[in-house]
Order: C-alpha cells, then sequence, then structure tokens
C-alpha cells in the first residue's frame, strides 16, 4: 500500500513537472510573441506604402498652450486630444516662424524661412514707382526649390489642397502639382474647407491621395459670431472682439515700433480686461476649431480611410495677448507663438507616444518621407524623426538645431536658437539680445543675459555660424530704416 501511495506520488510529481513546463513554454512563446509585436510597434514600419494616403491639417494660430494635451484643463480641445490617443504626440515642437506664410513654406520644403526666401508676401525691388513709392513686387517660392508635396504627387499620389487661402494662396509657391487648389477666400475656417474636401476624398478614396485642409478658424482675422462675442460679459472692456477690432490693434502695436529695434507697446491701449476679453474671443475660436475637426476625423474613419492615412496635425504658430506687450503674432520669437501643437498619426498604430525632447516643424515631411520609403528633396534643413521613435535610446543625445526667424512686413527682423530649455533671442536691427531659460521661466519674463555669460556666448556664437552658412550678416541690418510692407 505504501510502495502504491508513492508511485502515484511520483507519477503527480512528474505531471505537474510537465505540466509546468508546458506552461512555462507557453508563457516565453506569449512573452517573446509580446515583445516582437511591441518591437515591430516600435518601429513604425508602414505596409505597401504606396497605398497609404497621406492627409495633412492645419489647425492655423492654435497655441499650444490651449490645448488638453498641453495640461491645459479648460477643455477646448476634446476632439484634439482624442486624435493624440492614436498618434505620437510632440510636446516640443518649434515652429519655423511665427506667421503663416514663411511658417507653412518652411514645412512645405523642409528649409528655414531665410533658405526658401519667402518671408513676406512682397519684397522690395530696390526701385520707385511713378508716384514717388518704393517698388515691390509679389514673392513665390523659386522654380529651382522642390517642395515635398511635388514629390508626393510624382510618387503617384493625387493631391488636393482645401484652405482658408490669404498666407497659404497657391500663388506663393504651394499648389505646384495639385490636381485641386482652393484658396479663393482669405482667411476661411474649415467650416469652408472641409466640406468641399470631404466630397474630393469621397471621389478620390480609391487612388492613393495627399490631401491638404487648413483653416483659419482660430486667426485673429476669423469672425467669431456675434451671438458667441455677445454672451462674453465678465470683462470690464469696451471691445467688440471683431476682425476689424483685430486688425486695427494689429496695426496699432506695429505702428509703435519707431526705430529700429524698437518692440510692440500696446499697455497705453490695452489693460488686463481687455487681453482677458480676446483670450476669451480666442478660445471659444479654438473650441469652435476642435468641433470642426471632430467631424473631419469622424468622416475619415467612417470612410474607412483613417486606417490607412499618415495623418499630421499641427499649428503652425500661435497668438499673443499681451504677454509680452503685443497682441496677434508676426513680430516676436516668444513661445507664446512659436511653440505649436505637432502630432502624426501612423496607419496601424492605435496607441499614443509622447515625445518631449525639442523638434521643429520642418521635420515632419522628412518624417513621413522616411516611414513611406520616399527620397525627399536635397540639401534640406529638416530630418527625420523615426530614429528617435524607433528606438528610443537615440533620445540620448538627441539634440537638432532649433531655429525660429522672422522679418515680418519688415517691421522687424529677429533670429532665434533653442538648446535644451534655453532659448537666445537676437535683434538684428540694434543687435540686443535676450536669453531665456524655459525651465524657470517658461513665460519668458526674466532675461539672464547679463548672468549667464558662458551659456549666451556659447549659443549667439552658433547662432552667428549658422545665419554665416544661410548667408546672412547680422551687421547688414544694425539700424537698418526699411519701407514697411503694408500687405498682411
Amino acid at each position: 500500500m505504501q510502495q502504491a501511495k508513492f508511485v502515484i506520488l511520483v507519477v503527480v510529481l512528474l505531471n505537474i513537472v510537465v505540466v509546468g513546463a508546458m506552461l512555462l513554454s507557453g508563457k516565453r512563446s506569449c512573452s517573446d510573441a509580446l515583445q516582437s509585436e511591441t518591437h515591430d510597434k516600435a518601429r513604425i514600419e508602414i505596409a505597401q506604402p504606396e497605398r497609404v494616403n497621406v492627409i495633412f491639417i492645419s489647425m492655423d494660430a492654435m497655441r499650444w498652450d490651449r490645448t488638453g494635451i498641453s495640461g491645459n484643463g479648460d477643455g477646448l480641445t476634446p476632439n484634439l486630444d482624442r486624435f493624440a490617443e492614436s498618434a505620437v504626440v510632440f510636446h516640443n515642437a518649434t515652429s519655423a516662424a511665427p506667421w503663416t506664410l514663411p511658417s507653412h513654406m518652411a514645412v512645405w520644403t523642409g528649409r528655414w524661412p531665410t533658405v526658401h526666401r519667402v518671408t513676406n508676401k512682397l519684397m522690395l525691388t530696390g526701385g520707385v514707382t511713378e508716384s514717388g513709392e518704393v517698388a515691390t513686387e509679389e514673392i513665390s517660392l523659386s522654380p529651382g526649390i522642390t517642395t515635398y508635396p511635388e514629390l508626393l504627387i510624382e510618387s503617384g499620389r493625387v493631391a488636393a489642397a482645401f484652405t482658408g487661402g490669404a498666407g497659404v494662396q497657391s500663388k506663393y509657391g504651394f499648389g505646384d502639382g495639385f490636381d485641386e487648389y482652393l484658396d479663393d477666400k482669405p482667411f476661411a475656417g474649415l467650416d469652408y474647407s472641409m466640406v468641399p474636401a470631404m466630397e474630393w476624398v469621397k471621389d478620390h478614396r480609391d487612388n492613393p491621395f495627399f490631401l491638404f485642409l487648413h483653416g483659419y478658424d482660430s486667426h485673429g482675422m476669423y469672425d467669431l459670431p456675434a451671438s458667441q462675442r455677445s454672451g462674453i460679459t465678465e470683462f470690464d472692456t469696451d471691445l467688440d472682439g471683431s476682425i476689424e477690432e483685430q486688425a486695427a490693434l494689429r496695426e496699432q502695436g506695429l505702428a509703435t515700433i519707431v526705430n529700429p529695434g524698437d518692440a510692440i507697446d500696446l499697455t497705453p491701449v490695452l489693460d488686463e480686461q481687455d487681453a482677458a476679453y480676446l483670450e476669451r474671443v480666442y478660445d471659444l475660436k479654438v473650441r469652435n476649431a476642435d468641433e470642426r475637426l471632430g467631424r473631419f476625423i469622424d468622416f475619415l474613419k467612417t470612410e474607412g480611410l483613417y486606417d490607412n492615412s499618415i495623418i499630421v496635425l499641427f499649428s503652425d504658430h500661435g497668438d499673443e495677448f499681451m504677454e509680452h506687450k503685443g497682441l496677434d503674432h508676426g513680430s516676436t520669437l516668444y513661445q507664446e507663438q512659436l511653440h505649436v501643437a505637432m502630432m502624426i498619426h501612423f496607419p496601424g498604430y492605435d496607441s499614443r507616444k509622447d515625445v518631449h525632447v525639442p523638434v521643429r516643424t520642418i521635420d515632419i515631411f522628412p518624417t513621413i518621407f522616411d516611414a513611406l520609403g520616399l527620397a525627399g528633396p536635397n540639401e534640406v534643413d529638416g530630418s527625420s524623426l523615426l530614429p528617435i521613435l524607433r528606438n528610443p535610446e537615440e533620445i540620448n543625445g538627441y539634440a537638432p538645431l532649433v531655429i525660429a526667424e522672422t522679418d515680418y512686413r519688415l517691421f522687424a527682423r529677429h533670429r532665434m536658437i533653442r538648446e535644451g530649455d534655453y532659448k537666445l533671442i537676437m535683434d538684428l536691427l540694434d543687435g540686443k539680445k535676450e536669453l531665456y531659460n524655459l525651465a524657470d521661466d517658461p513665460g519668458e519674463t526674466k532675461n539672464i543675459i547679463n548672468s549667464q555669460d558662458r551659456q549666451s556666448y556659447e549659443m549667439e556664437m552658433r547662432l552667428r555660424k549658422w545665419m554665416e552658412a544661410v548667408k546672412t550678416n547680422p551687421d547688414d541690418f544694425k539700424d537698418r530704416r526699411e519701407r514697411h510692407i503694408q500687405v498682411f
């Protein structure tokens, strides 16, 4: 009896060992499969890239700090935040310029504004008109510069753009090669551009396409309905929040620039209540823009296009509300104008990835082309971000050249370089320099140029080296007085 019990015990133990080994083997197999799947997901590789659509959505003038993904708790952008849950979210994206035309062209070409040279709508020719005015001519991208959309079209994609016109009109060089380019209504919003975009997508969904959708919904020159403006009653102000008022205040601020190097100062005109009211108007515009964005994203999902498209959602610049004594955008290089939203959804990837290192909007197209296995234009300034997305270890030591610049209507000529949390701004007209530590001073209120001699010197030398490379001599602009460009 004892011997029988012993045999049974041995058999049971052997079975336990065998089953345990099988389970352990199964766990290893599951673990290996999970690790393999996770690894594949991290690599961001796209099956049949030639069949993938590319969709760019530009939310013009949307500040980063108004989005929920920035940590803003006001609930202004629920649809943008929902999109982020299946996208790569770049928390520290810098626009190459603080206004629509040069910033979008920097994205289109992957080049700095000084290089693509579309820095204002008009350029001075050096001549004089019969009436004695300084002669100007309308600017357009040089035919010698190839854009990324042109190469996307050459790769076999049909292309269309539905925009708010103004600073992204086809005539500046944005529409080269496009089958259709809507830009006939100045400062139009997504409510205007989205409907024909949807119709076009339905008609072309059977072929791989490139779509550019753009709207000025958050912009100062897009009118918030009077019914919404009249509902803002908690501020002691005489302002009405109209686009006519916005335009007048913008020009009034620029008029305070009298001598080279002067800064805008609207403090004699606008107080804290006025600024708070204008911010509320802006916030309502952002909320409206987000609602329209949500309808378009839902449309893509309903049409079955969301999971077969690379979708880029970005803003080209922000807006100022008296943070540095000014209003609107274009003439300064502070964070409220340069820190922008930038996200990319890749087909087949339905989880969120957050990237906190500094990146540039000029990196968008190089990243997309890398993912599609396409060769981009030669000698661009942007670079693919896939290496830091595929291998987190690549982030260590990743330090791109973060530059921004503005020659806004020749009222200002500023250049900026950012290294980590340090940011140096140089005014070419009077040589003034500002240094900020964004970690300690995100609002850029404390110029530490005099207390950080080594840091400021080294950053200035690198900025000057970059300017030399792009054939800009800062000494050429010192004390220069120029006729301002009046076309906004």
